[in-house]
Protein backbone atom coordinates (compact mmCIF):
# COMPACT_ATOMS: atom_id res chain seq x y z
CA UNK A 1 0.00 0.00 0.00
CA UNK A 2 1.36 3.10 -1.31
CA UNK A 3 1.75 6.12 1.48
CA UNK A 4 -0.87 8.42 -0.46
CA UNK A 5 -3.31 5.38 -0.27
CA UNK A 6 -3.07 5.09 3.55
CA UNK A 7 -2.76 8.86 4.46
CA UNK A 8 -6.07 9.41 1.94
CA UNK A 9 -7.73 6.45 3.46
CA UNK A 10 -7.37 7.50 7.22
CA UNK A 11 -8.17 11.20 6.41
CA UNK A 12 -11.59 9.93 4.97
CA UNK A 13 -11.87 7.35 8.45
CA UNK A 14 -11.39 10.30 10.62
CA UNK A 15 -11.01 14.30 11.04
CA UNK A 16 -8.13 15.97 12.71
CA UNK A 17 -10.30 16.55 15.49
CA UNK A 18 -10.86 13.09 15.75
CA UNK A 19 -14.74 12.47 14.93
CA UNK A 20 -15.50 9.69 12.41
CA UNK A 21 -16.69 10.92 9.69
CA UNK A 22 -15.36 14.69 7.98
CA UNK A 23 -18.24 16.93 7.03
CA UNK A 24 -16.44 17.40 3.57
CA UNK A 25 -16.59 13.44 2.91
CA UNK A 26 -20.58 13.23 3.71
CA UNK A 27 -21.36 16.26 1.80
CA UNK A 28 -19.01 15.41 -1.55
CA UNK A 29 -20.98 11.36 -1.23
CA UNK A 30 -24.67 12.95 -1.04
CA UNK A 31 -24.21 15.80 -3.31
CA UNK A 32 -22.67 13.30 -5.86
CA UNK A 33 -25.05 10.61 -5.16
CA UNK A 34 -28.03 12.98 -5.21
CA UNK A 35 -26.49 14.08 -8.51
CA UNK A 36 -26.47 10.91 -10.12
CA UNK A 37 -30.00 9.76 -8.79
CA UNK A 38 -31.71 12.90 -10.47
CA UNK A 39 -29.86 12.16 -13.68
CA UNK A 40 -30.72 8.42 -13.53
CA UNK A 41 -34.02 9.10 -12.99
CA UNK A 42 -34.27 12.10 -15.17
CA UNK A 43 -32.96 10.09 -18.28
CA UNK A 44 -35.29 6.42 -17.49
CA UNK A 45 -38.67 8.90 -17.40
CA UNK A 46 -37.80 10.53 -20.84
CA UNK A 47 -37.28 6.90 -22.15
CA UNK A 48 -39.97 5.92 -20.83
CA UNK A 49 -42.10 8.97 -22.16
CA UNK A 50 -40.33 8.55 -25.68
CA UNK A 51 -41.41 4.70 -25.69
CA UNK A 52 -44.48 4.83 -24.41
CA UNK A 53 -45.85 7.73 -26.71
CA UNK A 54 -44.12 6.41 -29.74
CA UNK A 55 -45.79 2.86 -29.33
CA UNK A 56 -49.24 4.39 -29.56
CA UNK A 57 -49.10 6.75 -31.76
CA UNK A 58 -47.38 3.93 -34.43
CA UNK A 59 -51.01 1.81 -32.81
CA UNK A 60 -52.93 3.76 -34.15
CA UNK A 61 -50.51 5.22 -37.29
CA UNK A 62 -48.81 3.55 -39.29
CA UNK A 63 -44.99 3.83 -39.47
CA UNK A 64 -45.36 4.57 -43.23
CA UNK A 65 -48.90 4.28 -45.06
CA UNK A 66 -49.34 4.15 -48.84
CA UNK A 67 -52.27 6.05 -50.19
CA UNK A 68 -53.61 6.39 -53.83
CA UNK A 69 -54.27 9.69 -54.92
CA UNK A 70 -56.26 11.02 -58.18
CA UNK A 71 -55.33 14.48 -57.17
CA UNK A 72 -53.19 16.54 -54.89
CA UNK A 73 -54.93 17.03 -51.45
CA UNK A 74 -56.92 14.05 -51.62
CA UNK A 75 -58.56 12.57 -48.24
CA UNK A 76 -57.05 9.15 -48.06
CA UNK A 77 -59.77 8.10 -45.28
CA UNK A 78 -62.75 9.26 -47.79
CA UNK A 79 -60.14 7.00 -49.42
CA UNK A 80 -59.03 6.16 -53.14
CA UNK A 81 -59.23 3.00 -53.37
CA UNK A 82 -55.76 1.17 -53.48
CA UNK A 83 -55.68 -2.25 -55.27
CA UNK A 84 -53.68 -4.78 -54.06
CA UNK A 85 -51.76 -6.00 -57.52
CA UNK A 86 -49.15 -8.33 -57.44
CA UNK A 87 -46.93 -6.03 -58.90
CA UNK A 88 -47.15 -3.66 -56.26
CA UNK A 89 -46.66 -5.83 -53.62
CA UNK A 90 -44.01 -6.66 -55.25
CA UNK A 91 -42.57 -3.09 -55.75
CA UNK A 92 -43.08 -2.48 -51.77
CA UNK A 93 -41.48 -5.80 -50.29
CA UNK A 94 -38.49 -5.36 -52.66
CA UNK A 95 -37.91 -1.84 -50.63
CA UNK A 96 -38.39 -2.97 -47.15
CA UNK A 97 -35.79 -4.48 -44.63
CA UNK A 98 -35.96 -7.66 -42.90
CA UNK A 99 -38.09 -7.76 -40.28
CA UNK A 100 -40.84 -5.07 -41.72
CA UNK A 101 -44.09 -6.12 -42.60
CA UNK A 102 -47.38 -4.51 -45.10
CA UNK A 103 -50.92 -4.93 -44.20
CA UNK A 104 -53.67 -3.54 -46.30
CA UNK A 105 -56.21 -1.60 -44.57
CA UNK A 106 -59.40 0.29 -44.71
CA UNK A 107 -60.43 3.11 -43.10
CA UNK A 108 -64.50 4.29 -43.02
CA UNK A 109 -66.50 7.27 -40.62
CA UNK A 110 -69.57 6.43 -39.65
CA UNK A 111 -71.82 6.66 -36.90
CA UNK A 112 -72.73 4.74 -34.04
CA UNK A 113 -76.07 4.87 -32.24
CA UNK A 114 -77.89 3.51 -29.58
CA UNK A 115 -81.63 4.56 -28.02
CA UNK A 116 -80.17 7.39 -26.16
CA UNK A 117 -77.07 8.81 -28.01
CA UNK A 118 -74.78 8.65 -30.40
CA UNK A 119 -70.74 9.39 -31.45
CA UNK A 120 -68.71 9.32 -34.91
CA UNK A 121 -66.19 7.28 -35.35
CA UNK A 122 -63.46 5.52 -37.75
CA UNK A 123 -63.95 2.06 -38.99
CA UNK A 124 -60.05 0.98 -39.60
CA UNK A 125 -60.35 -3.00 -40.96
CA UNK A 126 -58.41 -5.23 -40.30
CA UNK A 127 -56.68 -7.99 -42.73
CA UNK A 128 -57.21 -11.55 -40.74
CA UNK A 129 -54.14 -12.83 -38.84
CA UNK A 130 -52.33 -8.85 -38.90
CA UNK A 131 -54.92 -7.74 -36.33
CA UNK A 132 -52.86 -4.92 -33.68
CA UNK A 133 -50.92 -6.43 -31.74
CA UNK A 134 -51.38 -2.72 -29.28
CA UNK A 135 -54.77 -2.75 -29.33
CA UNK A 136 -55.12 -6.58 -28.23
CA UNK A 137 -52.85 -5.70 -25.39
CA UNK A 138 -54.79 -2.46 -23.93
CA UNK A 139 -58.43 -4.66 -24.40
CA UNK A 140 -60.06 -3.66 -21.03
CA UNK A 141 -62.89 -5.96 -21.26
CA UNK A 142 -63.81 -8.90 -23.85
CA UNK A 143 -61.84 -9.97 -26.83
CA UNK A 144 -60.19 -8.80 -29.50
CA UNK A 145 -61.61 -11.07 -32.15
CA UNK A 146 -60.07 -13.40 -34.57
CA UNK A 147 -61.20 -11.79 -38.41
CA UNK A 148 -60.03 -14.88 -40.09
CA UNK A 149 -63.62 -16.17 -38.36
CA UNK A 150 -67.07 -15.76 -40.42
CA UNK A 151 -68.83 -15.50 -37.21
CA UNK A 152 -66.44 -12.20 -36.24
CA UNK A 153 -67.33 -10.54 -39.54
CA UNK A 154 -69.69 -7.56 -38.07
CA UNK A 155 -68.02 -7.96 -34.44
CA UNK A 156 -65.88 -4.71 -33.31
CA UNK A 157 -63.73 -3.30 -30.66
CA UNK A 158 -64.17 0.17 -29.74
CA UNK A 159 -63.02 2.25 -27.22
CA UNK A 160 -63.94 2.99 -23.33
CA UNK A 161 -64.44 6.64 -23.77
CA UNK A 162 -66.94 5.71 -27.07
CA UNK A 163 -68.61 2.86 -25.13
CA UNK A 164 -69.25 5.15 -21.99
CA UNK A 165 -70.53 7.56 -23.95
CA UNK A 166 -72.81 5.56 -25.91
CA UNK A 167 -73.78 3.01 -22.21
CA UNK A 168 -72.43 0.17 -24.14
CA UNK A 169 -70.77 -2.54 -22.62
CA UNK A 170 -68.84 -5.57 -24.36
CA UNK A 171 -71.25 -8.20 -25.52
CA UNK A 172 -73.57 -5.21 -26.62
CA UNK A 173 -75.19 -4.98 -30.30
CA UNK A 174 -75.13 -1.32 -31.64
CA UNK A 175 -76.53 0.09 -34.96
CA UNK A 176 -73.79 1.61 -37.37
CA UNK A 177 -74.26 3.93 -39.94
CA UNK A 178 -71.56 4.30 -42.76
CA UNK A 179 -71.94 7.19 -45.64
CA UNK A 180 -70.64 5.84 -49.15
CA UNK A 181 -71.76 8.86 -51.28
CA UNK A 182 -75.09 10.36 -50.87
CA UNK A 183 -76.97 7.15 -49.16
CA UNK A 184 -75.87 6.04 -45.61
CA UNK A 185 -75.46 2.34 -45.38
CA UNK A 186 -76.77 0.26 -41.99
CA UNK A 187 -75.15 -2.19 -40.14
CA UNK A 188 -75.99 -4.40 -36.67
CA UNK A 189 -72.69 -4.49 -35.27
CA UNK A 190 -71.46 -6.94 -31.77
CA UNK A 191 -69.07 -4.65 -29.41
CA UNK A 192 -66.70 -7.78 -28.88
CA UNK A 193 -63.99 -5.80 -26.95
CA UNK A 194 -63.57 -2.28 -24.92
CA UNK A 195 -60.10 -0.87 -25.43
CA UNK A 196 -58.43 1.81 -23.56
CA UNK A 197 -54.85 3.59 -24.20
CA UNK A 198 -55.37 6.78 -22.51
CA UNK A 199 -54.75 8.83 -26.00
CA UNK A 200 -57.53 10.75 -25.93
CA UNK A 201 -57.65 11.89 -29.17
CA UNK A 202 -57.26 8.56 -30.55
CA UNK A 203 -59.43 6.46 -28.32
CA UNK A 204 -62.56 8.96 -29.05
CA UNK A 205 -61.67 8.56 -32.48
CA UNK A 206 -61.09 4.96 -33.98
CA UNK A 207 -63.17 1.78 -33.46
CA UNK A 208 -61.82 -2.08 -34.95
CA UNK A 209 -62.77 -4.04 -37.11
CA UNK A 210 -62.93 -6.29 -39.97
CA UNK A 211 -61.58 -5.44 -43.08
CA UNK A 212 -63.98 -7.90 -45.26
CA UNK A 213 -67.20 -6.06 -43.88
CA UNK A 214 -65.95 -2.96 -45.13
CA UNK A 215 -64.97 -4.32 -48.59
CA UNK A 216 -68.22 -5.79 -48.72
CA UNK A 217 -69.82 -2.18 -47.74
CA UNK A 218 -67.86 -0.61 -50.35
CA UNK A 219 -68.64 -3.33 -52.83
CA UNK A 220 -64.61 -3.61 -53.04
CA UNK A 221 -62.73 -7.06 -53.51
CA UNK A 222 -60.64 -8.67 -51.51
CA UNK A 223 -57.74 -7.00 -52.65
CA UNK A 224 -58.85 -3.50 -52.04
CA UNK A 225 -58.23 -0.79 -49.15
CA UNK A 226 -57.80 2.59 -48.48
CA UNK A 227 -54.59 2.56 -47.62
CA UNK A 228 -51.58 -0.39 -47.33
CA UNK A 229 -49.46 0.16 -44.01
CA UNK A 230 -45.91 -0.75 -42.74
CA UNK A 231 -44.57 -1.65 -39.61
CA UNK A 232 -42.19 -3.43 -38.14
CA UNK A 233 -39.10 -1.03 -38.69
CA UNK A 234 -36.58 -0.68 -35.64
CA UNK A 235 -36.13 3.35 -35.40
CA UNK A 236 -36.58 6.92 -36.44
CA UNK A 237 -34.08 6.81 -39.07
CA UNK A 238 -35.04 3.83 -41.15
CA UNK A 239 -38.37 5.00 -40.72
CA UNK A 240 -37.75 8.28 -43.03
CA UNK A 241 -35.11 6.44 -45.13
CA UNK A 242 -37.34 3.49 -46.27
CA UNK A 243 -40.01 6.43 -46.60
CA UNK A 244 -37.62 8.21 -48.90
CA UNK A 245 -36.68 4.44 -50.98
CA UNK A 246 -40.27 3.58 -51.23
CA UNK A 247 -41.58 6.70 -52.85
CA UNK A 248 -38.52 7.28 -55.35
CA UNK A 249 -39.49 3.00 -55.71
CA UNK A 250 -43.33 3.63 -56.50
CA UNK A 251 -42.70 6.71 -58.82
CA UNK A 252 -40.19 4.95 -60.51
CA UNK A 253 -42.61 1.86 -60.92
CA UNK A 254 -45.56 4.06 -62.25
CA UNK A 255 -42.59 5.41 -65.20
CA UNK A 256 -41.61 2.40 -66.05
CA UNK A 257 -45.61 0.83 -66.32
CA UNK A 258 -45.58 -1.53 -63.68
CA UNK A 259 -48.54 0.23 -61.61
CA UNK A 260 -50.98 2.38 -62.93
CA UNK A 261 -51.46 4.97 -59.95
CA UNK A 262 -50.00 7.64 -58.31
CA UNK A 263 -49.05 6.79 -54.46
CA UNK A 264 -48.08 8.81 -51.96
CA UNK A 265 -46.10 7.98 -49.03
CA UNK A 266 -47.33 9.32 -45.78
CA UNK A 267 -44.40 9.34 -42.92
CA UNK A 268 -45.65 8.89 -39.08
CA UNK A 269 -43.30 11.73 -38.08
CA UNK A 270 -45.39 14.08 -40.00
CA UNK A 271 -48.99 12.65 -39.34
CA UNK A 272 -48.40 12.86 -35.62
CA UNK A 273 -46.10 15.93 -36.02
CA UNK A 274 -47.66 17.18 -32.60
CA UNK A 275 -46.49 14.67 -30.38
CA UNK A 276 -42.86 13.93 -31.85
CA UNK A 277 -42.43 17.72 -31.55
CA UNK A 278 -43.65 17.30 -27.73
CA UNK A 279 -40.95 14.40 -27.01
CA UNK A 280 -38.36 16.73 -28.68
CA UNK A 281 -39.19 19.17 -26.08
CA UNK A 282 -38.94 16.58 -23.09
CA UNK A 283 -35.22 15.78 -24.83
CA UNK A 284 -34.49 19.47 -24.13
CA UNK A 285 -35.54 19.56 -20.60
CA UNK A 286 -33.63 16.73 -19.58
CA UNK A 287 -30.75 18.10 -21.32
CA UNK A 288 -31.08 21.39 -19.09
CA UNK A 289 -31.40 18.67 -15.76
CA UNK A 290 -27.99 16.88 -17.06
CA UNK A 291 -26.33 19.80 -16.93
CA UNK A 292 -27.32 21.43 -13.77
CA UNK A 293 -26.85 18.42 -12.26
CA UNK A 294 -23.13 17.79 -13.83
CA UNK A 295 -22.73 21.71 -12.32
CA UNK A 296 -24.13 20.60 -9.27
CA UNK A 297 -22.21 17.63 -8.33
CA UNK A 298 -18.53 19.59 -9.70
CA UNK A 299 -19.77 22.27 -7.29
CA UNK A 300 -19.89 19.68 -4.33
CA UNK A 301 -16.95 17.77 -4.79
CA UNK A 302 -14.90 21.04 -4.98
CA UNK A 303 -16.94 22.38 -1.63
CA UNK A 304 -15.61 18.89 0.16
CA UNK A 305 -12.51 19.12 -1.12
CA UNK A 306 -11.57 22.69 0.22
CA UNK A 307 -13.55 21.69 3.30
CA UNK A 308 -11.17 18.61 3.61
CA UNK A 309 -8.19 21.10 3.03
CA UNK A 310 -9.31 22.92 5.43
CA UNK A 311 -9.53 20.86 8.32
CA UNK A 312 -6.18 19.12 7.09
CA UNK A 313 -4.13 22.24 7.05
CA UNK A 314 -1.70 21.07 9.84
CA UNK A 315 -1.69 17.69 8.54
CA UNK A 316 -0.40 19.41 5.56
CA UNK A 317 1.99 21.40 7.04
CA UNK A 318 3.50 18.39 9.06
CA UNK A 319 3.94 16.17 5.94
CA UNK A 320 5.56 19.02 4.32
CA UNK A 321 7.77 19.41 7.38
CA UNK A 322 8.87 15.79 7.31
CA UNK A 323 9.83 16.44 3.76
CA UNK A 324 6.85 15.32 1.54
CA UNK A 325 6.78 17.25 -1.46
CA UNK A 326 3.14 19.29 -3.04
CA UNK A 327 3.08 16.52 -5.78
CA UNK A 328 2.70 13.85 -3.37
CA UNK A 329 -0.11 15.97 -1.18
CA UNK A 330 -1.74 16.53 -4.07
CA UNK A 331 -2.14 12.94 -5.26
CA UNK A 332 -3.14 11.87 -1.73
CA UNK A 333 -5.84 14.66 -1.96
CA UNK A 334 -6.89 12.98 -5.77
CA UNK A 335 -7.15 9.93 -3.84
CA UNK A 336 -9.63 11.04 -1.34
CA UNK A 337 -11.42 12.76 -4.35
CA UNK A 338 -11.71 9.25 -6.06
CA UNK A 339 -12.34 7.29 -3.19
CA UNK A 340 -15.37 10.07 -2.26
CA UNK A 341 -16.43 10.19 -5.85
CA UNK A 342 -16.68 6.14 -5.95
CA UNK A 343 -18.13 6.02 -2.97
CA UNK A 344 -21.05 8.52 -4.18
CA UNK A 345 -21.56 6.43 -7.59
CA UNK A 346 -22.20 3.17 -5.89
CA UNK A 347 -25.08 5.42 -3.60
CA UNK A 348 -26.53 7.16 -6.53
CA UNK A 349 -26.80 3.80 -8.85
CA UNK A 350 -28.13 1.80 -6.26
CA UNK A 351 -30.72 4.36 -5.22
CA UNK A 352 -31.29 5.88 -8.70
CA UNK A 353 -31.45 2.49 -10.18
CA UNK A 354 -33.73 1.16 -7.26
CA UNK A 355 -36.26 3.88 -7.93
CA UNK A 356 -36.49 3.46 -11.57
CA UNK A 357 -36.89 -0.81 -11.31
CA UNK A 358 -39.29 -0.27 -8.24
CA UNK A 359 -41.64 1.87 -10.91
CA UNK A 360 -41.45 0.14 -13.46
CA UNK A 361 -42.58 -2.62 -11.32
CA UNK A 362 -45.22 -1.39 -9.38
CA UNK A 363 -46.41 2.25 -11.08
CA UNK A 364 -46.21 3.95 -7.46
CA UNK A 365 -46.17 7.27 -9.15
CA UNK A 366 -50.06 8.13 -10.88
CA UNK A 367 -50.17 10.69 -13.50
CA UNK A 368 -53.49 12.21 -15.38
CA UNK A 369 -53.65 10.76 -18.28
CA UNK A 370 -56.10 13.38 -19.47
CA UNK A 371 -52.65 15.66 -19.46
CA UNK A 372 -49.80 13.35 -20.08
CA UNK A 373 -51.85 10.32 -22.00
CA UNK A 374 -50.64 7.81 -19.35
CA UNK A 375 -51.98 6.92 -16.05
CA UNK A 376 -48.03 6.66 -14.35
CA UNK A 377 -44.76 8.12 -14.62
CA UNK A 378 -43.30 5.96 -17.58
CA UNK A 379 -39.55 4.68 -16.88
CA UNK A 380 -36.96 2.69 -18.95
CA UNK A 381 -33.28 2.09 -18.39
CA UNK A 382 -30.75 2.15 -21.16
CA UNK A 383 -27.96 0.52 -20.01
CA UNK A 384 -25.86 2.71 -22.12
CA UNK A 385 -26.64 5.89 -20.74
CA UNK A 386 -26.70 4.40 -17.21
CA UNK A 387 -22.56 4.07 -18.08
CA UNK A 388 -22.47 7.35 -19.82
CA UNK A 389 -23.66 9.30 -17.05
CA UNK A 390 -21.08 7.53 -14.80
CA UNK A 391 -18.48 7.80 -17.25
CA UNK A 392 -19.53 11.59 -17.11
CA UNK A 393 -19.44 12.07 -13.68
CA UNK A 394 -15.79 10.54 -13.05
CA UNK A 395 -14.47 12.94 -15.98
CA UNK A 396 -16.32 16.04 -14.64
CA UNK A 397 -14.66 15.15 -10.68
CA UNK A 398 -11.22 14.68 -12.58
CA UNK A 399 -11.71 18.08 -14.56
CA UNK A 400 -12.94 20.52 -10.92
CA UNK A 401 -10.12 18.31 -8.92
CA UNK A 402 -7.17 20.41 -10.96
CA UNK A 403 -8.16 23.99 -8.53
CA UNK A 404 -8.10 22.34 -4.94
CA UNK A 405 -5.04 20.50 -5.16
CA UNK A 406 -3.09 23.62 -6.76
CA UNK A 407 -4.25 25.14 -3.24
CA UNK A 408 -1.99 22.58 -1.65
CA UNK A 409 0.89 24.07 -3.25
CA UNK A 410 0.67 27.38 -1.86
CA UNK A 411 0.64 26.11 1.73
CA UNK A 412 3.95 26.68 3.33
CA UNK A 413 5.14 24.46 6.45
CA UNK A 414 5.29 27.10 8.82
CA UNK A 415 1.79 28.77 8.37
CA UNK A 416 0.12 25.62 7.94
CA UNK A 417 1.19 24.01 11.29
CA UNK A 418 0.33 27.63 12.73
CA UNK A 419 -3.25 27.37 11.40
CA UNK A 420 -6.10 26.20 13.61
Amino acid sequence: MSIEFFIARRMQLTTASGRSSSTGVVIAVAGIALALVVMLVSVSVVLGFKHQIREKVMGFDAQLTVVAQKAYGSDSIDGTVVKMTPHLRSLIQSVLPEGAKMSLVSRRPGILKTDSAFAGIVVKGLEPGNDSPFIRSNVVAGVMPDYAADSTLYHVVISSTVASRLGLESGDRVNAYFFSGAVPRARRLTVAGLYDTHFGEYDALYAFGSLEMLQRLNSEGADCGSAIEISGLPDDATIDRVGRELADALLQGLYSGCIDTLYAVENVHDTAALYFNWLALLDTNVVVILILMALVSGFTLVSSLFIIILERVGMIGTLKALGAGNRMIERTFIIVAERLVGRGLIIGNIVGLGIVLIQRAWHLLPLDPEAYYLDYVPVEINWWWVVGLNVAVVVIAALVLILPSRIIATLSPASSMRYE
